[in-house]
């Protein structure tokens, strides 16, 4: 390797000379990136365990509520869990903490259409093979 550097700081090189690997480089460049990614399997679970558990929080008050498990429509890396109702009443709070303590992010917040939507949202759902 040393000898090939100090072969280099001897030649004198032009912007000519790297025309054709510069536009090489450049067309390269515009090409999309197509990456293989797998489930993350542990994430995955941690998911399905936050959405039983909520389940069963609502269901002791007999909470009527939409509950979706899916992923994220905007990032194929996060998942989420969706709970949608005119109200959301939990008296379990272990079971509550339970739901949460894997998601990445946990929020309550009120819908213009008088419901309430509580959202668990799991990041890094997907991993780079």
């Amino acid at each position: 390797m040393k000898d090939f550097e100090e072969d280099l700081q001897f030649e004198e090189f032009n912007d000519e000379d790297f025309v054709e690997i510069d536009a090489l480089i450049e067309y390269l460049n515009t090409l999309p990136r197509h990456e293989v990614f797998m489930l993350n399997n542990l994430r995955v679970l941690q998911m399905r365990f936050a959405c039983a558990t909520i389940k069963k929080v609502l269901r002791e008050t007999q909470s009527a509520a939409k509950i979706e498990c899916k992923q994220h429509e905007f990032d194929p890396n996060v998942g989420v869990v969706r709970v949608e109702g005119a109200s959301l009443n939990v008296v379990d709070i272990e079971g509550f903490v339970r739901a949460s303590e894997f998601a990445s992010n946990t929020e309550i917040y009120p819908l213009s259409t008088n419901k309430v939507r509580m959202t668990f949202t799991f990041h890094g759902m997907l991993m780079p093979i």
